[in-house]
């Protein structure tokens, strides 16, 4: 085997992309408040904006880092031991004050425009009860409009949307109190119009004593919010951060409608006094874009019932302190950390040494042709044939009950076990291997489909079999019965997975003959590097994770170019008119040897994620831990499996003897994987997470450039065949078009994750 070796560049610290901490400022105005209509910066000039301009999840990848407070699903709940440190994002047109438990969090240091999101970080005891209080102002001059000094003067709208870590949403719970409106009813009926601001009236009133303090009690002066929609009120102009000039986009007059003159509008705020701008100190965490780290999905906009003429506007909420998201309380996790080193290390294939290789090719030949009584005679107890994990997908791929292996929170954690056992198979062949290798497809040189590593793709074979590299003239079984299987514990499987048409170890409605793996892609293939550090870095929970790696699209948001998982699925795999190739075959897509190696690399993303999302280890990573509801081919579906202490695929369970976790044969539930291949205390670990903590973290971070921003992937579906036809494009200029059968893309609210991409179930299913 002559083995080029590649090694990537050094790779150092994985970081998340949180945003400083907030400090708070307080910003100094006069008069009361209101919302000017203009555009998001690049769209139509002010005054020229339809209604709800500037909504997110519009089709296009977004240029600014998302960030997630909120876990749009129910996740166990984790014991309180002390003080929590709850976070979150608030955005209100115009500005607000923000108070929690009584003590003043944060103030928005923007007054006017443009109209930016806050980050904020407050302290809970863990005991008491939550009481949030905010006032939202409206600008508004004394008549009740904005632009009095143009020839349209206008009444604005205001809105407030905010969501906090602890699960804190605004919703229709909140309760309103309006302090300022106008113009009134009888002023209006006396004349007051945009060309008669003389007649015009605002209202006032005392705000209730008290009303942000520590058990304070609304009454019958307040009123439930009243929800919104952000095509109804509006994201208004939202911000852009200039890192070099500190600068939150432009700010522009509640009066003229104008650019302030000072500093040419960048970081001021109006004044009546200062008509050319008050300079004001104003750091990222405080100019973010609402429309990437607010999401209809997960919270709702609100206001009193008047949206225009209510300017200045106090909202209240109490939590008790023993609300909780779910009825489940998160297990204790008592998996040993690792020993610094002690991890056995997953390297990229092409940095392994030729004889490094050579073990890995001939160990699983071996699997591939011995039996399983052979192999644990000669290699041990952890041995499994090949064939075993062909079969074991397949049986979770087709239960009847839905996909226990794929279309929902389970995909991972169940791929993450299949991948280890897998692992510890190859190396009960060979203890020398060390690890499974993994398969970067962002790395273009050397290629792997080569003599060396993969062989070609397509194949070069008369059906596009594949007959040079590694694994050349890989067999398919013939005569395939699945009473031959067992579980761990002896017993049968029981399984409507009887084979391909033809007899052969393929998908049910496979009639291909060939009897070795063929392909149809291209090896043009590739990930960009980007999008792969984009989905690992992303602050959020399991779900959100998930949505990036299998569909790009995140809480609407569309983040990444291309997906992580299924992309290699239909970009090597492909198809041939209707028929799929082993690696695109969503029921034995492991017929494939690289199937293993590509998934080992999904399995870094996650493991990357996990890491960079420690915070949220006590809860699982917010995994869904009730009312969960799958996607793509299992849309609309609850089934037993797919919540966190659910068995997974309990009709082939993994056993913690499998996993070599330990010599029990107890079945292994979502919950298990999470504690025990959590990057502190996996049996394994990746040469990039060692990079990255030895180095500056450079190497492991993602870049948020407008000039990656390209329009989503197109589909074309019939809703009744389902089948879809999708153009997957990449930040490096590769395309492939690949015909690919599958559900329709759907998006599940349940479950919070929106998965629109092109061809999303079969994707989801490889």
């Amino acid at each position: 085997f002559s083995v080029n070796a590649f090694r990537e560049s050094s790779e150092p610290m994985f970081g998340r992309f949180h945003c400083g901490m907030l400090l708070g400022f307080s910003a100094g105005l006069a008069g009361v408040y209101a919302q000017p209509p203009e555009a998001p910066s690049g769209g139509p000039p002010p005054g020229e904006a339809p209604p709800g301009m500037g909504g997110g999840g519009t089709g296009t990848l977004v240029a600014t880092e998302p960030h997630f407070a909120v876990n749009a699903e129910k996740q166990c709940n984790a014991a309180t031991t002390g003080p929590v440190t709850i976070t979150g994002y608030i955005y209100c047109d115009n500005y607000f004050e923000f108070w929690f438990n009584g003590a003043l969090v944060a103030k928005d240091p923007m007054t006017f425009t443009p109209h930016n999101a806050v980050e904020v970080s407050f302290e809970w005891d863990g005991v008491s009860d939550k009481e949030y209080a905010i006032m939202c102002m409206d600008y508004a001059s004394t008549s009740g409009y904005e632009y009095t000094e143009t020839d349209a003067p206008q009444l604005g709208d205001g809105v407030l949307i905010a969501e906090f870590s602890d699960g804190t949403v605004t919703s229709s719970a909140w309760s309103v109190f309006v302090v300022t409106s106008g113009p009134t009813t009888a002023s209006i009926e006396a004349g007051c119009s945009a060309t008669n601001l003389g007649a015009c009236v605002v209202e006032t009133v005392e705000e209730p004593a008290g009303w942000v303090d520590r058990g304070f009690a609304v009454d019958e002066s307040w009123s439930s919010a009243t929800e919104y929609t952000a095509d109804v009120a509006g994201w208004g102009r939202t911000p852009s951060w200039n890192s070099s000039a500190s600068c939150c986009g432009t700010a522009t007059s509640p009066m003229t409608q104008g650019p302030l003159p000072l500093n040419g509008g960048c970081s001021v705020n109006y004044a009546p006094d200062s008509p050319d701008g008050l300079a004001v100190a104003v750091v990222q965490s405080e100019c973010l874009d609402p429309t990437v780290v607010l999401s209809e999905l997960r919270s709702t906009m609100i206001w009193s019932s008047d949206l225009e003429r209510d300017n200045r506007v106090l909202f209240r909420l109490t939590v008790p302190a023993d609300t909780v998201s779910s009825s489940v309380e998160c297990p204790v996790c008592d998996a040993a950390v690792k020993a610094a080193g002690s991890q056995r290390e997953r390297k990229e294939v092409r940095t392994l040494s030729a004889d490094e290789w050579k073990k890995v090719v001939e160990a699983m030949w071996i699997m591939k042709t011995i039996s399983q009584a052979d192999g644990v005679a000669a290699y041990g107890a952890s041995f499994r044939t090949y064939d075993y994990f062909v079969v074991k997908h397949a049986v979770a791929e087709r239960d009847l009950r839905g996909d226990q292996a794929h279309g929902g929170p389970m995909f991972m954690t169940w791929h993450t076990a299949f991948t280890l056992e897998f692992e510890n198979a190859l190396l009960s062949v060979d203890p020398s291997i060390l690890a499974l290798p993994y398969w970067d497809a962002s790395i273009v040189e050397p290629s792997v489909f080569t003599e060396d590593y993969f062989g070609s793709c397509p194949g070069t074979g008369p059906g596009s079999e594949v007959v040079d590299g590694a694994f050349k003239n890989w067999p398919i079984t013939s005569n395939f019965t699945l009473d031959i299987y067992t579980t761990a514990t002896g017993e049968a499987i029981v399984s409507p997975f009887a084979g391909s048409q033809v007899g052969m170890l393929r998908g049910a409605t496979s009639t291909r003959t060939e009897t070795v793996v063929m392909r149809f892609g291209s090896d043009a293939y590739t990930f960009a590097s980007n999008d792969f550090w984009k989905c690992s870095n992303l602050d959020g929970y399991w779900n959100d994770w998930y949505g990036c790696a299998e569909g790009g699209i995140v809480g609407g948001l569309s983040l990444v170019n291309a997906v992580i998982h299924g992309g290699a699925h239909q970009g090597i795999g492909g198809k041939s008119g209707s028929d799929s190739s082993d690696f695109e075959d969503p029921t034995t897509s492991p017929n494939d040897p690289i199937f293993f190696f590509h998934h080992a690399n999904v399995d870094r993303s996650a493991f990357h994620w996990m890491a960079n999302n420690a915070d949220k280890r006590a809860t699982y990573y917010g995994y869904p831990a009730e009312d969960v509801t799958g996607a793509g081919q299992n849309a609309g579906k609850s089934f037993y499996g797919q919540s966190l202490l659910d068995t997974m695929s309990d009709a082939w369970p993994f056993t913690a003897q499998d996993l070599g976790f330990s010599d029990s044969t107890e079945a292994q539930t979502n919950a298990d994987i999470l504690c025990r291949v959590a990057p502190p205390t996996a049996v394994y670990t990746y040469d990039s997470m060692v990079a990255c903590a030895a180095g500056d973290g450079s190497a492991c971070k993602a870049t948020w450039d407008a000039a990656e921003v390209t329009e989503v992937p197109s589909t074309t579906s019939s809703p009744e065949t389902n089948d879809t036809t999708t153009v997957v494009s990449t930040t490096t200029g590769n395309e492939s078009s690949v015909e690919a059968g599958s559900d329709q893309a759907t998006t599940s609210s349940a479950s919070g994750i929106a998965i629109l991409g092109a061809g999303l179930a079969l994707l989801l299913m490889s």
